[in-house]
């Protein structure tokens, strides 16, 4: 009986409809947040530090063949591009479909780069109920980027 209960529980924890494809695209949709906020801070630094964002000294630049689009784009396109993602990271977290505590670690972890553990101590949750919480969280996140995905096949079909 109690063997019964275990295998149960166990079928239960891994039992998913999302891939861990789908769980991997969606760790790195989020961590993007993270890697936006770091290129920006790089941008800021160059521009207070350096007088530019890029070093035109930087040999593997003039290799480049985006070099003149990086030159020539000094009006401050790509850090709108790169705070447009950012938001759009925001948003999505926010429109989630599962609980607060979901979107609260998603929010601290990927947007705010606090680790998981210390989510657990400000959320009052255990650590392994953290970790469970996040992967319940890539799961719904995986499922949502499906959804756009799937939408956004299906607007590429219809006309303009």
């Amino acid at each position: 009986m109690d063997e019964k209960k275990r295998e149960e529980k166990e079928s239960l924890r891994y039992a998913s409809d999302v891939s861990a494809e789908e769980l991997r695209v969606a760790e790195e949709y989020l961590s993007s947040y993270r890697h936006g906020a770091r290129m920006l801070d790089c941008m800021r630094y160059g521009r207070n530090f350096m007088g530019s964002e890029v070093l035109p000294e930087d040999p593997l630049l003039y290799w480049s063949e985006n070099y003149e689009d990086i030159e020539s784009n000094s009006d401050g396109a790509d850090e709108s591009i790169i705070r447009a993602r950012m938001y759009g990271v925001r948003q999505f977290i926010s429109e989630l479909k599962c609980d607060s505590n979901t979107r609260l670690l998603l929010y601290w972890h990927y947007v705010r780069g606090v680790s998981v553990t210390r989510c657990a101590e400000m959320m009052n949750i255990s650590r392994a109920g953290a970790f469970r919480v996040r992967k319940r969280a890539l799961e719904a996140a995986a499922r949502a980027l499906r959804k756009v995905k799937t939408l956004a096949r299906i607007s590429d079909l219809l006309p303009l």
